[in-house]
Formats: structure tokens, sequence, C-alpha cells
């Protein structure tokens, strides 16, 4: 039985073997969503490149730059941190993987902010946004979150391979964009 893409994003995020993956892999097309009852994101990622009518990202390197919901995003993806601008807003990350799990603590959207993603969850707040999501048998995260009123449910949130294949900076930073917008 193969692991479930959620079980894969775990494994992404707190080790380097996925990073080895041939870029052929890599440049296969796949699709970053997050619906909730009065919202729907997609993106389709591919390659060095995350793009949709509300995201268009691009990394070069150690720099993620680009649009996300009308606002300039320009990051600096370095080791265990990541830290720049999105609009006028500092964003600095700091993350760290313990026991399987991935933890991101400081500022995004100008907001403080704390994250946790495993094979098994997603919970934490990012920018006016806290998530309580719980990993489906098929691969994605499905529960509830909160942006300043009454909980919101279902939220269900899905992550590529694609994208965790381009190692936790891109994928928290990518998630953080989605994942802070009320």
């Amino acid at each position: 039985m193969k692991p479930s893409y959620a079980k894969r994003i775990g494994r992404a995020l707190g080790t380097a073997t996925l990073l080895a993956l041939g870029t052929s892999a890599a440049q296969d097309a796949q699709y970053l969503y997050l619906r909730t009852p009065g919202a729907a994101i997609t993106a389709r990622v591919t390659g060095d490149s995350v793009s949709g009518p509300d995201l268009q990202l691009s990394r070069d390197g150690k720099t993620l730059r680009g649009r996300a919901f009308g606002q300039t995003v320009f990051l600096g993806l370095n080791g265990q941190e990541l830290g720049g601008t999105v609009g006028r807003e500092l964003t600095r990350l700091r993350f760290e993987d313990k026991d399987g799990v991935t933890q991101a603590r400081g500022s995004f959207y100008g907001r403080l902010s704390e994250l946790n993603i495993s094979a098994e969850a997603l919970t934490g707040t990012v920018g006016a946004c806290s998530y309580d999501l719980k990993a489906t048998e098929d691969g994605g995260y499905v529960g509830s979150r909160s942006c300043g009123g009454q909980p919101e449910r279902p939220v269900v949130l899905a992550i590529p391979p694609a994208l965790a294949r381009q190692g936790p900076a891109m994928t928290l930073a990518t998630l953080g964009l989605i994942l802070g917008v009320p």
C-alpha cells in the first residue's frame, strides 16, 4: 500500500531525502488547494512555481518572489528560516523538525504565527486564521478554521507532493500565504 500524500509531506518537511528526487518528477503539475465554506483557492505547482488566480510565485534559488492575493511577495528561503515581506508586512518564520512534526514560529502577514505540520495533523495560527485540521486517508487535511469569527467547517487542504519536494521553507512560505488569508 502506498503512503498517503500527508505522510509523504510529513516526511518531506522533516527530511532532505525527498529534495534529492529527480527534476523530472518535480516538473509534473499538481494542485494545491484550500476549500472553506466561503472561499476556494487553487494553484498549480510545477517545478519551482506556484500559479493560480490568486498566486503567481516563482522560486529562484533561495528567493521566493511574485504576487499573492494582490500583494507583492519577496521572501528569502534560508536553511531553517524564511523572511522578507508580504505586501508591506514583515515576515520571519523559524522552523524545525521534532519527532516528525515540523514546527514553525514567528510572524507572517505582520502577526505572530505558529504552525505545526505532521502526517497526522496541521494545527496553528497564520495571520488572522487559526486551523485545526486532521489528515485524511486520501492524503489531504480536513477540519475547521477561525479567522476572528465563528469557526468554519469543513475546511479542506491538499498539499501536493510537488510542493513538498521543494523543501520545508518553500512549503511553509506557500502555506503561510494561503492559510493566512481570511
